[in-house]
């Protein structure tokens, strides 16, 4: 962080509400204007609700990304800060503590996780789960697996799930899949199309998939021409249909558009997608 990190500027996160509140409420703990330049930094608008998540590295948006196409997945915290550790964990004998205190002013950090979820189980109930996630390089650093060693002794004093997660433990292709489609899912929001014309282009794009063995791209540049609409349109409407699932392809293969439109699977509801990453590991 910029500044030294000490009680006043705690009271002061606090007070913003850093940390609280539940799906569109909800405020991270960590944001990304604390700090001067994050270059792999980026701002999402959340699937799951009227929010912009906050994520600071590409591994926090690649799994962030695969908990967007889950749907057993009702909210995502990011950044989640653990306030009430000493009471959670207690005395730690066995780790130096000085070492996750700010050097100037002594005050203890906060110890976050980077995502707690919120999860729909098969029989109804909703339950939360922690992850956090860094590079593999990264867990050779003491002080960094001893942080995680907090962590995880905190969670499982709640009784909570938690896991780390690496990039060996993220499919890169259907991550990099959902992100191309991912800005795609409300249109109405960032195009002029209406929710009507969307209904009404993609019914028709859809359509014109159906037992069409041209490449998907010809079919989406077909699809602009005949509607006289902008270059592009049809791509992102087809991006839209995958992104709502009324469309699936296999995501852990690279969409490609000029594959045959026979790999697409045109569907009326949208079905339950598993995690890869199982959420009880």
């Amino acid at each position: 962080m910029r500044n030294e990190w000490d009680e006043e500027k705690l009271q002061r996160y606090v007070k913003e509400g850093r940390g609280q509140g539940e799906f569109e409420s909800y405020k991270p703990f960590t944001q990304i204007h604390d700090f001067g330049s994050l270059g792999r930094s980026s701002r999402i608008r959340t699937w799951k609700c009227n929010r912009v998540v906050h994520l600071l590295s590409d591994i926090e948006s690649r799994f962030f990304y695969l908990t967007e196409y889950n749907e057993s997945i009702l909210q995502v915290k990011e950044h989640f800060p653990l306030y009430d550790f000493e009471n959670v964990v207690g005395e730690q004998e066995d780790i130096d503590i000085r070492k996750f205190k700010d050097k100037q002013s002594g005050f203890p950090y906060i110890l976050t996780t980077n995502f707690l979820i919120t999860v729909k189980g098969n029989d109804g109930n909703t339950y939360d789960v922690a992850r956090s996630v860094k590079a593999s390089h990264e867990l050779e650093k003491k002080t960094v697996v001893e942080r995680f060693e907090l962590i995880r002794r905190y969670f499982e004093n709640k009784g909570t799930s938690w896991g780390l997660i690496t990039q060996k433990e993220i499919p890169l292709v259907k991550a990099k899949n959902i992100e191309w489609i991912h800005p795609a899912r409300f249109l109405e929001e960032t195009t002029d199309f209406s929710n009507d014309d969307i209904s009404y282009l993609t019914r028709i794009l859809m359509e014109s998939f159906y037992k069409n063995t041209k490449a998907i791209r010809e079919i989406t540049s077909s699809f602009d021409a005949q509607l006289n609409l902008e270059a592009g349109s049809g791509v992102l409407l087809f991006k839209h249909l995958l992104a709502t699932k009324q469309v699936k392809v296999d995501m852990d293969k690279k969409i490609d558009l000029n594959q045959s439109a026979e790999v697409l699977e045109i569907v009326s509801q949208d079905k339950k997608e598993g995690l890869k990453i199982a959420l009880d590991r």
